[in-house]
């Protein structure tokens, strides 16, 4: 019984909690966000569209979405503030938008018609690039870098600077026709941060550089130690936490590491009972059957480098 009364008291105190929410949080349902730009029938000359609207009492959020002439989203995107900046080829696109709290939404907007055209004026232009993705970390230095095209762009400057205790420009390729280009992977010639970018060029002017990051870490992980419990230690609780170090990275870059932790009841690993990853060099796990176990871990790095398998230890569940 008293078990019971403690489920609904928990159960009540939810609900409150949200109903709280709900009572905090202002009723929007029935107001509308006034669209500023772009307002129907507009013609915005170039890539890049501004897209504004009044701030709504209430609204903490909007949600802003634009749809192609083929009804296709183009985009549907979250924002806090009442002005969001998107990069669009040349077409005819209509958009919405919404206002929105915890508990409650304003309905969309009537969607608005505007269209974009191409623009031989680049300085108020943006190039999209596509790959590899910003903050990306690999082991591999055979880059192929691409970028959405500008149609009224004559050709393309790509610039890669290696950021190793300073500034160091390693490449700059001006006039690249296409929107691709591979680099030799001499230019990567030591683990590091490295910066790309690039322009947009035409016989009057271009862009500024667009630009992301990417990181080349070619070292594996130090092999990890086990520490706890130790070898062939008995233990009389089901429940066990297992610890262990990575030692200090010796590479260029040091990056987040992933330790797996494998439990077996065989010490070749045939059958795993447990497997899971691990950012803190610590994990729990339960055991339902006595005996004797094995377990082990492996690191891997943000680049994919893996360490080898730590030793062996063995544990006893009595």
């Amino acid at each position: 019984m008293k078990k019971i009364n403690k489920l609904i008291l928990f159960l009540s105190v939810v609900g409150l909690i949200f109903s709280c929410d709900d009572i905090l949080e202002e009723d929007i349902t029935n107001d509308t966000v006034l669209i500023t730009a772009p307002s129907e029938g507009a013609t915005i000359s170039g890539n890049t569209v501004n897209f504004s609207w009044n701030t709504l009492e209430g609204a903490d959020n909007y949600r802003i979405q634009v749809i192609n002439s083929d009804q296709t989203t183009a985009v549907d995107s979250l924002v806090s503030g009442s002005m969001f900046s998107y990069i669009i080829a040349p077409g005819v696109y209509k958009w919405r938008v919404k206002g929105v709290n915890f508990a409650y939404e304003t309905a969309y907007t009537f969607p608005v018609n505007f269209t974009v055209e191409a623009s031989n004026n680049l300085e108020t232009q943006s190039v999209v690039l596509q790959t590899p993705s910003d903050n990306f970390y690999t082991n591999d230095p055979n880059f192929i870098f691409t970028w959405d095209g500008i149609s009224t762009a004559d050709s393309y400057s790509l610039h890669v600077i290696k950021n190793n205790n300073g500034l160091e420009t390693v490449l700059e390729t001006p006039g690249i026709i296409g929107v691709s280009h591979s680099v030799d992977v001499s230019v990567f010639n030591e683990d590091a941060e490295y910066i790309w970018k690039v322009k947009a060029v035409n016989a009057t002017s271009e862009t500024v550089f667009s630009e992301r990051t990417l990181f080349l870490d070619r070292v594996s992980p130090n092999q990890p130690s086990l520490v706890s419990p130790s070898d062939a230690q008995v233990l009389t609780a089901m429940t066990v936490n297992f610890n262990w170090t990575n030692g200090t990275d010796t590479g260029g870059l040091q990056t987040e590491i992933t330790n797996t932790i494998d439990v077996a009841t065989d010490v070749n690993f045939n059958t795993i009972v447990y497997s899971t990853s691990s950012t803190n060099n610590t994990a729990q796990y339960t055991f339902t059957t006595l005996g004797t176990y094995y377990w082990r871990i492996k690191a891997k790095d943000l680049a994919t480098n893996e360490s080898d398998y730590s030793n062996v230890f063995s544990i006893e569940i009595q």
